[in-house]
């Protein structure tokens, strides 16, 4: 009884929804539109986005196998592994002491760094 109750309950709110959308009143005019008179067509235009626009792509990274991604470039525990995929750079890069070249990337957990192993591809888009 209780199951047909709560299903008779869910049916008139339905029905009530669907009768107040279908009340609503439309406001505004009619207007005929079939004819326009007036225009000018020209083959000039204004330029909306500029050279001083357009930026250059940030750097690509295709790890070619698991890789662990780090806080900062001094961690030494990962906070997370990335399988073999391509991954989006933020264009900042950071080599250390010993000669190892970080960058900084988009994660699930937002910005974090990798070290970049020797087996991925590192793909800079041109100028």
């Amino acid at each position: 009884m209780k199951k047909f109750a709560s299903i008779a309950v869910a049916m008139g709110l339905v029905a009530s929804i669907a009768a107040t959308a279908s009340a609503d009143e439309v406001t505004g005019t009619a207007t005929d539109t079939s004819t326009v008179t007036g225009t000018i067509y020209s083959d000039t235009f204004e330029t909306i986005i500029t050279q001083a626009d357009i930026k250059p792509a940030t750097p690509v990274i295709i790890l070619t196998k698991a890789t662990p991604f780090h806080l900062s470039t001094n961690s030494i525990t990962p906070i997370g592994w990335l399988s073999a995929q391509t991954i989006d750079t933020t264009g900042v890069v950071v080599t250390d002491s010993w000669g190892n070249e970080w960058r900084e990337i988009y994660t699930w957990l937002g910005k974090a760094w990798i070290k970049v192993p020797a087996s991925a591809y590192v793909i800079t888009p041109a100028l």
